[in-house]
């Protein structure tokens, strides 16, 4: 030991300032620099849940399952969104996944759901019962839950992400794209990324393949949006799984649609100029995060954006 003490001493310097930049170069510096090296993936461990795409499918499964039990003749049921699921489950097993499991999952989906009262039918010889449900909300269940408030804000910093990313699923649209105008303008000037293209795709909220009758274009929430092309609106609202949208005719029966708006800046039968600003980037109705739904339609059959901007 003295020898080996002996030969570090050999290296060190002699007076005191050299001795103190010696410790910040051989000390500090390493610290710093594997303290920026791992920075980036701790804070993506702390953003987003870390969920396989067989995992996700097994919340989606079971957010169904659950739902569709409480669905009978006098009662349409309540819709379970997977996400919170995935979110509580992420703090609540630490991101540690593994210990995630379908059975474990139910109960925690059940949990959304309170049987509000009941329906008696005398069907024959026998008297039936239908139980009437409602829908807990995120913070009800929390609370059965008896989570933290810092374990609250971390379910809900987990939903503010895109959840489409959990489902493993590319995007037709290459890495680096960016649109050409010609007759149309974009949407989003300046923001090019496409994270679900035209066509065939798996819903990021039922987790099952339909049709993808646009493109979405991540932005963040606020982001202007701006008219494609000249035209009318012909409608400005709420419009279900659209969210916030807004329909604007064109010459030729072309149209284009832009949803889950935050909010609207436009009226029905309103004339615009393109690139005039028609409302805000959101994540209103079937959305899984903040993003533009931009769709063009020609006699009513919705045809691939990006064509336009090739």
């Amino acid at each position: 030991m003295n020898v080996l003490g002996k030969v570090l001493l050999a290296f060190l310097p002699d007076d005191l300032e050299s001795v103190i930049k010696f410790a910040l170069l051989f000390i500090l510096v390493p610290v710093v620099f594997l303290t920026l090296a791992f920075a980036g993936p701790i804070t993506a461990v702390e953003k987003i849940p870390l969920v396989s795409y067989e995992q996700a499918q097994m919340y989606i499964s079971t957010a169904k399952k659950v739902s569709e039990s409480t669905k009978n003749p006098y009662s349409e049921g309540v819709e379970i969104d997977w996400k919170q699921l995935v979110a509580i489950d992420a703090v609540r097993f630490r991101q540690d996944f593994s210990k995630a499991n379908s059975q474990e999952a139910e109960e925690l989906a059940k949990l959304f759901i309170e049987k509000v009262g009941e329906v008696k039918v005398k069907e024959g010889d026998e008297v039936k019962v239908y139980p009437i449900y409602r829908l807990r909300s995120l913070d009800e269940v929390l609370n059965i839950l008896h989570f933290s408030r810092e374990e609250k804000e971390k379910v809900k910093e987990f939903l503010s992400i895109d959840f489409s990313a959990l489902l493993d699923y590319a995007p037709s649209v290459p890495e680096g794209f960016i649109p050409i105008e010609k007759n149309l303008k974009w949407p989003l000037p300046g923001t090019y990324t496409i994270t679900s293209g035209f066509g065939p795709r798996i819903d990021p909220v039922y987790g099952v393949e339909r049709f993808h009758s646009g493109v979405d274009i991540a932005a963040p929430a606020g982001t202007p949006v701006r008219a494609a092309l000249d035209g009318e609106v012909v409608y400005a609202g709420w419009n279900d799984g659209y969210g916030l949208v807004v329909f604007i005719w064109h010459s030729s029966s072309l149209e284009t649609r832009y949803a889950h708006l935050s909010s609207i800046v436009v009226k029905q039968r309103q004339v615009v100029r393109a690139g005039d600003v028609i409302g805000y980037v959101g994540s209103t109705g079937k959305s899984t995060g903040p993003h533009l739904h931009f769709e063009v339609r020609i006699g009513g059959k919705a045809v691939n954006p990006l064509d336009f901007f090739n």
